[in-house]
C-alpha cells in the first residue's frame, strides 16, 4: 500500500512537472496603464509647466547619476511593480527608442546627491496640475501618476499633486 501511494504522487508530480513545462511562460505585464510616484518638491515653474523635484536613487542609478552633467536629457527607470514606484534605480542618456520600457520616462537631469542618495530632475507636468503644486513649498512632498510605455515620451508625468492631497486624483 505504501508503495502504490508513493508511485501515485510520484506519477501526479510528473505529469504536473510536464504540463508547467508544456506551458508558455508569459511576461508579467501590469494591468495598470500608469504608476504613481513620490518625491520631495524643489521648485515649480507655471510658465514653462515644468516640476523639479528630488527623488530617492537605488541600485544600478546610484552609480549611473554620477556621470549626469545638469541639463542632460536622461531617461529614468524606477523600481515597482503594477502601478506603484518606489525608487529611481536606472539613470541613462535619453533615447526615444527605449520609451516603450515600464515605469521609465525622460527628464531633465539636474544633479544627483551621492551622500542623501537623491537625483534632482525637471518634468513637464499637465497644465490643469500647475495649480495643485503651485501652493506647495520646497521640502514637501508630491504624489505623481506617470503612463507606462511610450505614451512617457509626450507627457512623461499625467497628474500630479501634494502628498497629502487624498481629494486629487493622481
Amino acid at each position: 500500500m505504501k508503495n502504490s501511494l508513493a508511485f501515485l504522487t510520484l506519477g501526479a508530480l510528473v505529469f504536473t512537472a510536464g504540463r508547467m513545462a508544456s506551458t508558455p511562460v508569459q511576461a508579467w505585464q501590469s494591468k495598470s496603464e500608469n504608476y504613481v510616484w513620490n518625491a520631495e518638491l524643489v521648485a515649480v515653474d507655471p510658465a514653462t509647466k515644468t516640476i523639479t523635484v528630488k527623488a530617492m536613487v537605488a541600485g544600478n542609478a546610484l552609480d549611473e547619476s554620477a556621470h549626469f552633467r545638469a541639463g542632460d536629457r536622461v531617461m529614468l527607470r524606477w523600481s515597482g511593480i503594477d502601478k506603484y514606484a518606489n525608487a529611481i534605480n536606472h539613470v541613462v542618456r535619453y533615447d526615444a527608442t527605449k520609451l516603450d520600457e515600464w515605469f521609465a520616462f525622460p527628464a531633465q537631469f539636474v544633479s544627483f546627491d551621492a551622500t542623501q542618495q537623491y537625483l534632482t530632475f525637471k518634468a513637464q507636468i499637465p497644465s490643469e496640475s500647475v495649480s495643485k503644486v503651485q501652493s506647495l513649498k520646497a521640502g514637501q512632498w508630491v504624489t505623481a501618476t506617470s503612463p507606462h510605455g511610450k505614451s512617457s515620451e509626450s507627457q512623461p508625468i499625467v497628474a500630479i499633486r501634494g502628498y497629502n492631497d487624498v481629494s486629487g486624483n493622481s
